[in-house]
């Protein structure tokens, strides 16, 4: 998030909002939602998202950069811009700002920007009044660092009714198109049998079992007994909580993944909860496997598979080792901490390929850098745009307190590309 909101934020979003502030807010609102509205007539990006973005990005009207340039949502020149400029200190000093004639070209820019970047895609596959998901998907297409980034966007839309402009904004639609907007319907699932026998009658004697499904074109598995899909190249978890239409929070949960996470291809993505056991006795450690790996190839929950291990969280087991699934073993296979896996998997494989997305404002087009480069040495490490400094110690099997020592750092706060002692 851009320095010179930050006060803001914390002033306008985190603390009780004043009288005076509301009453800011609400002629915020009151100004701009028709300009909104429009917006989502024609590029069909949510009317209460834009409001409460342009509420974030502005603290409701009042920043510097809105009131000199007419300027929104913190979009930067960038090569492409031929309009006016204006220069400002952000990230670094005295950064170049579009400019606008009014606020209407402003909406209108931050519409066409997010509809003409390749990593906000999904987003336009989402409904169009799922603010929850687009916000999310705000979040993890990385346009903004603050942790916080979607649940306060969520407050604006809950706290001032925006959503109320997504229904008038639909209304619209409709009337532009001469039709009803028609939400898409899932067909039954259609079950192959086996042994005459359906799936969903029949314990797995093997790993998994193949199903079908009639209308998405996915083929469907019921892994150690629960329903499973494969991934189809490094796939965001939004994308299929709304093609299976399961609550985004579920499929982190069924899958335990982090935000910025996303599937393998190729890697089973979990509909339901994983099971406390596996349906096999053991199961051997391929070559680059992660315990989360593990996880999702036998349909265990990571939590019980290091359980049952005698593991630490987040130690690593070696390939060839051979893990069980079912009985808890008195001693732990040969490990090895996260960041000595991750410095092997970096000698292993230095490329990643995975593409970039940006690491902060919508307007950044530097990625993350990838897991397998952000490690110096076993001591050090490089902060990613997502990270907290909890998850940071859990992945170090060390404690807030211990990395704020040893760093000297007087909060929680983190950025992007900081290197952390987390280790001595």
């Amino acid at each position: 998030m851009k320095k010179h909101l930050a006060g803001l934020l914390l002033a306008i979003a985190v603390l009780p909002v004043t009288a005076q502030q509301k009453e800011i807010i609400q002629q915020y609102i009151e100004q701009y939602k028709d300009i909104a509205i429009d917006e989502m007539v024609r590029a069909k990006v949510p009317a209460s998202i834009t409001l409460a973005q342009g509420l974030l990005e502005t603290g409701a009207g009042t920043s510097t950069l809105c009131l000199k340039s007419n300027n929104h949502f913190g979009i930067k020149c960038k090569e492409e811009w031929t309009g006016g400029k204006y220069y400002h200190d952000d990230d670094k000093p005295k950064e170049c700002f579009r400019v606008y004639g009014n606020a209407r070209e402003s909406y209108k820019d931050h519409s066409d920007f997010l509809a003409s970047r390749k990593w906000y895609a999904p987003l336009f596959q989402l409904p169009i009044t799922s603010y929850k998901y687009w916000a999310y998907g705000l979040k993890e297409a990385g346009y903004a660092t603050h942790p916080q980034y979607a649940t306060m966007l969520i407050k604006y839309i809950e706290d001032y009714k925006l959503f109320e402009y997504d229904n008038i904004g639909v209304a619209k639609i409709e009337e532009k198109e001469k039709g009803i907007l028609v939400q898409k319907e899932v067909a039954p699932t259609e079950v192959v049998t086996v042994n005459s026998k359906s799936v969903s009658e029949t314990k797995p004697t093997a790993h998994h079992t193949e199903m079908k499904k009639a209308a998405s074109g996915r083929q469907e598995y019921v892994v150690n007994g629960t329903r499973a899909v494969k991934a189809v190249g490094n796939e965001d978890p939004l994308t299929i909580a709304f093609e299976y239409n399961i609550d985004y929070s579920w499929i982190m949960l069924f899958n335990d993944m982090s935000t910025g996470d996303k599937f393998k291809e190729g890697q089973y993505i979990y509909l339901q909860n994983k099971k406390p056991k596996g349906a096999e006795v053991s199961v051997t450690v391929l070559p680059g496997e992660s315990m989360h790996d593990v996880s999702q190839r036998t349909g265990v929950k990571l939590r019980n598979l290091y359980y049952i291990n005698s593991m630490r969280p987040n130690d690593q087991a070696y390939a060839g080792e051979v893990l069980s699934l079912q009985e808890k073993r008195a001693q732990s296979p040969r490990t090895m901490s996260y960041a000595e896996y991750l410095k092997q998997q970096a000698g292993n494989n230095p490329q990643t390929q995975n593409e970039p997305r940006p690491t902060g404002k919508a307007e950044k087009e530097t990625g993350d850098l990838p897991r397998t480069a952000i490690i110096k040495n076993m001591q050090q490490y490089q902060v990613q745009h997502t990270d907290t400094l909890y998850e940071i110690a859990s992945m170090f099997n060390t404690t807030v307190e211990q990395l704020k020592e040893w760093n000297g750092l007087a909060n929680a706060d983190l950025r992007t590309g900081q290197t952390l002692v987390v280790a001595k």
